[in-house]
């Protein structure tokens, strides 16, 4: 075993790295490396100088002798926040919606989704994302006593739990109140093979089953429920796990009880020294890649592979641009030596389009421009996180309108245009908005039209004026219906023109009202009433 001393922080460090691989004292000793032609010495890769030391065109640890064991980060629950999804649930005992996820029982978990439904308000919105599932636990009470009712979800992860290897589980569980959703002792169960699920029609334990095993239980409760908790479990399986099925323990309850789930994170220890904290918006000036620090690790960070001299502590001390960084541990009691998958670092540009219409004659800045002709323009800003924003914006210039509308009314009514009423004949100026906000004028030639009620009619058969109706010549005007009314209210007659009877009867002479609904050009109905005198 060496000692390395390292300049910066003025302390030994001891290891023996497996990404460096050093020749035994004697053959160092003894070992003379031949002169390339560009005056360096084939050697092997030291994996922290940012050189290529073996000549080879690899640098630091794209070479292979710079070999660490690779850290995968992502977690091994799929759609751990329950966001992609096949339909929209729009009913309760609808998991066949979140894609990867299945009832693993015969009790039927909800999917809730702020797309369509979500049962449970109080609980809104979701601590992740506007996905949740809700599942109950305990009892049902009838005729013949107690039965067993548990619902359960159950996935296939993304890739096995290994064996023996520590796990971490982080989620958040909702609670109702303490009737509904007391403290519950939330249990976690894996099987090896993810052909195993659902593991029964029924509504009881997943170890009742062949191949499935519990690995974990802990009690949760919440002090202020209505409300979500985020809580965790430590889990180690003594077998490879490929399915997993969470939920509550197998004991009975009494009355069902009600729990809410989201964001399920499972990921094994080794990733854990590899989260990053959360700093602030990558295009913060201030940001950096950092990751909690631990005494007993040495750090070294890459970019593109290549070491970044210097940043050996948790946060970076600086970003130098644009692009894929790694990081490397070294556990110091260990000699162990990992290293994370790519942390992607780039600016986020915002690009967005808009659409303006300006009146003639208008003026629009937009950025440091002053726009008054139609075109498309573009300008950069700064949104609320610093990021570059570039909004390119499409103007159209409306001119004024003008237009001429050509309208009949029946006397004693008014014409309606935007929210103005004419009820003379003659030329109307009218001032209008368009649709773009501009003005526009317009301008309303309004007539009576041809139409004649008369007050008196005489059915006495001579064939002169014997019937009442509406006179309409030359217009546009129909008659959708005529009704009549005795003195007393009582309706006589509904039709389109009246002979002076009642149920085939005579009525006597006599003052009679009648009302009689038109339709004009446009659609609009327009209503009539007033007195007529039967004459005998």
């Amino acid at each position: 075993m060496f000692i390395f001393w390292n300049d910066k922080r003025k302390r030994p460090f001891y290891g023996v790295f497996l990404c460096i691989l050093l020749p035994t004292l004697s053959l160092f000793m003894s070992y003379r490396p031949s002169e390339t032609s560009t005056g360096h010495f084939l050697t092997e890769e030291i994996c922290d100088n940012a050189l290529d030391d073996d000549d080879d065109g690899l640098v630091d640890i794209n070479d292979p002798d710079c070999q660490c064991e690779i850290v995968v980060q992502e977690s091994l629950v799929p759609n751990h926040s329950f966001e992609d999804y096949i339909c929209c649930p729009s009913d309760h005992s609808q998991m066949n919606c979140v894609r990867g996820w299945q009832q693993a029982s015969g009790g039927t978990s909800d999917y809730l989704n702020e797309c369509d439904y979500v049962s449970i308000p109080t609980l809104s919105p979701f601590p992740d994302g506007d996905g949740a599932v809700a599942f109950i636990a305990g009892s049902i009470e009838d005729a013949s006593g107690s039965e067993i009712h548990k619902e359960y979800v159950g996935v296939c992860l993304n890739y096995a739990m290994e064996k023996d290897a520590v796990y971490e589980f982080t989620f958040y569980i909702g609670f109702l109140d303490e009737t509904n959703s007391p403290p519950i002792n939330f249990t976690f169960f894996g099987s090896p093979s993810c052909s195993n699920l659902p593991f029964t029609p029924g509504f009881d334990c997943p170890t009742n089953y062949p191949d499935w095993y519990l690995l974990g239980s802990e009690v949760f409760s919440s002090d202020q429920a209505p409300a979500w908790k985020k809580v965790s479990m430590t889990i180690q399986p003594s077998l490879d796990i490929n399915a997993i099925v969470i939920g509550d323990d197998c004991l009975p309850k009494g009355g069902l009880k009600v729990y809410l789930l989201d964001n399920l994170v499972l990921k094994n220890e080794n990733t854990l020294d590899f989260e990053l904290l959360d700093t602030s918006s990558p295009c913060d000036p201030d940001f950096r890649l950092a990751v909690e620090a631990n005494s007993n690790f040495q750090y070294q960070w890459y970019k593109e592979g290549v070491a970044l001299i210097g940043e050996i502590y948790p946060e970076l001390s600086q970003m130098h641009g644009e692009g894929n960084y790694q990081l490397r541990i070294v556990n110091l009691n260990t000699g162990k030596c990992r290293i994370s998958e790519d942390f992607v670092f780039s600016i986020p540009v915002v690009e967005t389009e808009r659409f303006e219409t300006l009146c003639a004659g208008e003026r629009l800045l937009f950025g440091n421009q002053s726009i008054e002709e139609e075109g498309i323009y573009i300008a950069e800003f700064l949104t609320s996180e610093g990021c570059d924003s570039i909004v390119t914006l499409k103007v159209d210039v409306q001119d004024n309108l003008a237009d001429t509308v050509y309208a009949d009314i029946l006397p004693g009514s008014t014409y309606e245009i935007a929210g103005q009423g004419f009820a003379a004949e003659g030329e109307h100026q009218v001032e209008l908005l368009s649709a773009s906000g501009c003005d526009s004028n317009l301008v309303l030639y309004l007539s009576f039209a041809s139409v004649f009620i008369p007050n008196v009619f005489s059915p006495n058969g001579d064939n002169i004026n014997d019937y009442f109706e509406v006179y309409a010549a030359n217009t546009p005007y129909q008659v959708i219906v005529m009704t009549i009314f005795d003195r007393w209210g009582n309706m006589i007659f509904e039709g389109e023109r009246w002979d002076g009877t009642y149920n085939e009867q005579e009525v006597d002479p006599g003052v009679y009202v009648y009302i009689i609904r038109f339709v004009g050009p446009d659609g609009r109905v327009t209503t009539r009433s007033s007195s007529l005198t039967l004459m005998r």
